[in-house]
């Protein structure tokens, strides 16, 4: 850019200065013609009155120009300023991190250095809050919130002809095991659930604590083969873990179609689970949205 050509050009007489350039600018343009002036007036001892009004016709002449160069010089000298302004802005409204040259060193170099690194930094912490926000602590899967939000945006892909199958999961055994083993192994059981999902789930998949020991599970896939692949999972979680304990689940599922929201969805899937706890747990349950309950589908050795 031209500004930063007469910013670099200026850096290279004042490098540790604005301020300097900017009375260069001001001073280079508009002292000389004065300058000349008083020295021509200064050799010609009397002038006279028609060599005086051409000297200051000229002067005035010059001095405009000068004025002139010097605002045309001003405004690209300040262009690290606006670039400043745009970037700031265009992180307000974009969250576009900046781009600032780094190379000055004066005031507007320092500047534009710490405005770089402060949106970075603030980027970075909202990035970390938002993952707080957004994670469940324990089991770092998705939290209450982050599953909200993750459940829209796959009936948004869904809307679009995406198969989506959202699944919601009650374990079964938590409280024998807290009353028994203790909490900690309780929130170890939590912890080895989401590992083990996380097996079998792929990109577009996720899995998030929806509270206490319910879990959301939201495959986009054909429900067929995404029921497959939950029984499957069903049996891996029933056989014993390396403590000895199984891990013991009721799925209820619920299949979306053209016209159901994401709370329609999930009050589906949530009558579901109720369904397959009320007929014994360790067992997936799937609502076809037509009938309250679809047959149970029990797990094999469950």
């Amino acid at each position: 850019m031209a500004g930063l050509g007469v910013y670099r050009t200026l850096s290279r007489v004042f490098p540790r200065s604005f301020r300097a350039k900017l009375m260069a600018v001001v001073a280079g343009c508009t002292l000389p013609p004065l300058g000349v002036f008083l020295a021509w007036v200064l050799l010609h001892e009397a002038p006279t009155q028609q060599q005086l009004v051409i000297g200051v016709s000229l002067t005035v002449v010059a001095s405009l120009l000068g004025v002139l160069a010097a605002l045309f010089l001003l405004y690209h000298l300040l262009t690290p300023l606006r670039m400043m302004a745009e970037v700031v802005r265009a992180y307000w409204q974009e969250q576009r991190l900046p781009e600032l040259p780094e190379d000055g060193r004066d005031e507007v170099g320092v500047l534009m250095r710490g405005i770089n690194c402060g949106l970075r930094e603030i980027d970075n912490g909202i990035r970390e809050l938002e993952r707080h926000a957004l994670e469940d602590p324990l089991t770092h899967s998705l939290s209450r919130r982050g599953s909200d939000r993750a459940l829209h945006a796959c009936v948004e892909r869904a809307e679009r002809g995406l198969p989506l199958a959202l699944y919601v999961l009650d374990v079964d055994n938590l409280k024998p095991v807290n009353d028994e083993y203790g909490h900690v192994a309780g929130d170890r059981m939590l912890i080895d659930l989401v590992a083990s999902a996380r097996h079998f789930l792929r990109e577009s998949d996720w899995i998030g604590r929806w509270g206490g020991d319910e879990f959301l599970l939201c495959v986009h896939d054909a429900q067929e083969s995404a029921n497959e692949r939950m029984r499957q999972w069903l049996r891996e979680l029933a056989a014993p873990r390396p403590d000895g304990i199984p891990i013991s689940v009721s799925i209820g599922c619920a299949q979306y179609r053209p016209g159901v929201d994401a709370a329609q969805l999930y009050r589906e899937a949530d009558a579901a689970m109720y369904a397959a706890k009320a007929q014994g747990g360790a067992m997936l349950v799937c609502d076809d949205g037509l009938r309250a309950v679809a047959p149970a589908m029990r797990v094999a050795g469950a």
